[in-house]
């Protein structure tokens, strides 16, 4: 009973919306003075990961890469979102070919993602080239 009325009087949004003064979503979660718990971040991860393989699904070459490949690639369309993804054309044109060192070298160390996130574009660099986890290694 106490979610349905919370429902109602609460409403729902999908967007942050400001809430006297702290910022709020969904059915009135107060972000500012709560915020979210591990567990709940885990589970907007676990949401974000399946959007994003969905959204690389589209192409057919992304099925045929190696678990590591298919992690860079995932990261990095995570983090940049499908628009800004998709002006890696020379990138997916390498991965789309099996040509990981021109892949590679459009996400590090000429791009502007290089320039702005330099060790995550490295290690993703590195892991479309290599094929393996690139963790040990530092631009």
């Amino acid at each position: 009973m106490i979610k349905d009325l919370l429902k109602k009087q609460e409403g729902f949004s999908k967007f942050l919306y400001d809430d006297m003064g702290d910022q709020s979503i969904g059915y009135g979660r107060n972000l500012t003075q709560i915020g979210l718990s591990e567990a709940e971040a885990e589970v907007l991860l676990e949401n974000d990961i399946r959007r994003v393989e969905e959204e690389l699904e589209r192409f057919p070459w992304f099925e045929k890469l190696d678990p590591v490949r298919k992690a860079a690639v995932t990261s990095l369309n995570y983090n940049l979102g499908l628009t800004r993804f998709l002006k890696f054309k020379k990138m997916i044109k390498g991965l789309e070919k099996g040509n990981w060192p021109n892949a590679a070298f459009e996400v590090f160390p000429n791009s502007k993602y290089a320039k702005q996130v330099p060790n995550r574009a490295f290690e993703i660099s590195e892991m479309i080239r290599r094929g393996e986890d690139a963790k040990t290694s530092k631009p």
